[in-house]
């Protein structure tokens, strides 16, 4: 799925090793290994020769041979993952490292699991000479000394959960890592491994410590899979001090689902800083057995915070800029009280130090705590004090509970409105060269890479490479776009509209549909509607995790799954489980949104237009992946229904259309039974 939190198990290291092998075709160039007599043919039964492969893997080949940048769209279907892993399995025979980069955990597995050892077993030497690892975010594993550190704490210790933890890390084989933890810890943040709270090589855990022996295991590899936002969190660590960072020194670097490196760079290089960030470090204080510190003070603390944090709570929208909120008065008494707040963190942090210093049991867990209430203080001097207009100051709100209980927290962020010129200055100039190869099925718009240049600073130098999809998609796809629809209006009788055309859809196509929102009202509101009006298994994003709703919906048989943002990219459900694809309208980014106005008006500032240098060209990708989840293999064939009129009356509508999958089209009702009626007596 597209989450980038690990929570799913996989294996963290495929290591050389020695075993009799079968004789493979002999293949020096990437012409070979791709040919119908080369070892991928051999080992892959049914395989084809797809040219489109053979052309990505060139550009990436070429890109780490000569240390270039290489842009690369590979259509669904390609191969990219083959396409630059055999690339980067030859680069690493010849003494090269290669990083590989990816957005979501179902590609990692994949890689780690399948693909890597695939690619090792086509080279006589792979196996013995290159090894893998996935390497994951600190946070993902138990720190040792946090977990002795619990003895301290009276909440852990009188939690079950954390004396199941206990035992489980207590065990031989132990792996450390929270996705082989055999139930959830809530608490978890509590024993993993943190900056703040590590001590590195004066630890005397430091020897069996699971995070260090994973980044051993990373610098004895060749192959280095990760995630993009661990990716960028070395890059922001090496950026403020260059001997930093988590990563081993690396030469090459793939980013595969690369669409999504703006949105992970921008998160990155911003600050998040919630409301309840205060009170859960003064909580975990407060727990620590035998701390001798008056309990007044951290009450201090936590008011300090709730004053703060209140003026944010009236401003009576869901998301906002702190000048919407810090008006007049407001904004004098929230920087006094920022003043007030971190200054009392500060002594707080300074004293549990001193108190370290004079009691050894205690002395490391406060100083990690003296370590987190510094990050906390320095974090919020720059949220309320910083001035930079090349970053914007917003906060959000979310609410919780119902009825007259209900929770209300904010979450304040500094966000850069571009991230192009900091890429510009840790990724694209990196000292060390090497190739970087920047790869997914939905990387360009209107035919070209303009918008992604734009949007990351890429070189001008840099290559590119646009490969179509193998797939014959005027035989297997229909695109559905209904003449008669009116362009999306926020009313009762737009969606009763929307969901009329739904259910006529859904009653053909005997569901085996994906319904893709572009908000989660939306969906709700059609939810409720179709739920009295057809007889098929309808699943909910929200009401079960996204990996088991998948599931249901397989298994179902004529499930219907509706779904917002996680299910337009990373899910492949191949067959006759999925035959349609219904989106409710071209997937606009939400325009009075505190970082999209940002950067419309940044756009608008430089002279140019935010509607067709930014929105156009973000709708196009976000409606390639939704496009993308019907046809998964050359078998596959089904129709996709966009209800937005706007395709066919707007001009910027034959934009979208021409740069869609080469699928047939109907915009009458007539065609499209003509079209299914044709799939079923071909299925007969």
């Amino acid at each position: 799925m597209s989450e980038t939190t690990e929570t799913e198990s996989a294996p963290k290291t495929i290591s050389p090793k020695t075993q009799k092998k079968s004789k493979l075709p002999k293949a020096k160039t990437l012409h070979d290994f791709f040919g119908m007599k080369g070892p991928l043919a051999h080992k892959l039964s049914g395989y084809e020769s797809r040219e489109e492969q053979l052309m990505v893997s060139l550009s990436v080949e070429k890109a780490m041979a000569e240390n270039e940048i290489c842009l690369s769209e590979a259509g669904t279907g390609v191969g990219k993952s083959l396409a630059y892993l055999i690339p980067a399995v030859r680069a690493a025979l010849d003494g090269k490292k290669t990083v590989i980069s990816t957005h979501t955990i179902s590609l990692q597995t994949q890689l780690i699991e399948k693909d890597i050892p695939l690619v090792l077993s086509l080279f006589p030497e792979g196996e013995e000479k290159v090894q893998a690892v996935l390497m994951k975010g600190r946070g993902n594993y138990l720190c040792k000394q946090s977990l002795e550190n619990g003895k301290n704490d009276l909440f852990l210790m009188a939690d079950p959960q954390f004396q199941k933890v206990r035992r489980w890390a207590g065990k031989m084989d132990c792996s450390g890592d929270v996705a082989d933890l055999p139930f959830n810890f809530p608490n978890w943040y509590e024993v993993s491994s943190t900056p703040e709270t590590c001590r590195g090589q004066e630890c005397h855990f430091y020897e069996n410590c699971h995070y260090y022996r994973m980044r051993k295991e990373a610098q004895e590899s060749n192959i280095i899979v990760v995630n993009h936002a661990l990716f960028f969190a070395d890059l922001s660590m090496r950026h403020s001090d260059p001997n930093s960072g988590v990563l081993p020194s690396y030469d090459h670097i793939v980013f595969d689902e690369a669409h999504h490196l703006e949105d992970i760079a921008t998160k990155t290089f911003g600050i998040e800083f919630g409301s309840r960030r205060i009170d859960q470090l003064t909580e975990r204080i407060r727990h620590i057995r035998g701390l001798d510190l008056e309990k007044s003070r951290l009450e201090e603390i936590e008011t300090l915070n709730h004053a703060m944090f209140a003026p944010f709570t009236q401003v009576g929208k869901s998301e906002f800029y702190f000048e919407e909120a810090l008006v007049g008065e407001a904004q004098d008494v929230t920087e006094t009280l920022a003043k007030e707040t971190t200054a009392a963190i500060s002594s707080l942090q300074n004293d549990l130090i001193t108190l370290g210093r004079d009691n050894e049991d205690l002395k490391e867990q406060l100083e990690g705590m003296g370590r987190l209430c510094g990050k906390a203080g320095e974090e919020l001097t720059r949220l309320i004090f910083e001035r930079d207009e090349t970053n914007i100051r917003w906060g959000e709100i979310s609410k919780f509970g119902r009825g007259g209980k209900q929770d209300i927290r904010v979450t304040l962020h500094m966000t850069p409105i571009s991230v192009s010129k900091i890429l510009k200055s840790t990724l694209w100039n990196r000292t060390k060269p090497g190739g970087v190869v920047l790869v997914s099925a939905t990387l360009s718009n209107s035919g070209g890479f303009a918008y992604l240049r734009s949007r990351l600073g890429v070189p001008e130098e840099a290559n590119e490479c646009l490969v179509d999809s193998p797939f014959d998609y005027k035989k297997q796809a229909l695109l559905y776009v209904p003449a008669g629809m009116p362009a999306p209006f926020p009313s009762e009788t737009f969606t009763e509209l929307l969901t009329v055309e739904i259910e006529r859809v859904l009653k053909l196509t005997k569901g085996r549909a994906f319904l893709l929102f572009t908000s989660r009202a939306m969906m709700n509101n059609v939810y409720e509607k179709l739920h009295d009006r057809v007889l098929l298994p309808l699943f909910k994003q929200g009401d079960l995790p996204p990996g088991k709703l998948v599931e249901a919906f397989k298994q179902s048989g004529n499930g219907c799954l509706m779904g917002v943002q996680t299910f337009w990219e990373g899910v492949d459900v191949q067959g006759e489980a999925l035959s349609c694809v219904i989106i409710d309208k071209l997937p606009f980014a939400v325009p009075d949104s505190p970082i999209t106005k940002a950067r419309f008006k940044a756009i608008e500032n430089d002279g140019g237009n935010s509607f067709r240098d930014y929105s156009i060209p973000q709708a196009q990708i976000k409606l390639k992946q939704g496009f993308g989840r019907l046809i998964r293999t050359k078998e596959d064939r089904g129709i996709v229904c966009i209800l937005d009129s706007r395709m066919i009356s707007k001009d910027y509508g034959a934009e979208f259309v021409k740069y869609l999958p080469p699928a047939s089209r109907a915009s009458k009702w007539a065609r499209v039974e003509k079209f299914w009626a044709e799939e079923v007596e071909d299925k007969a």
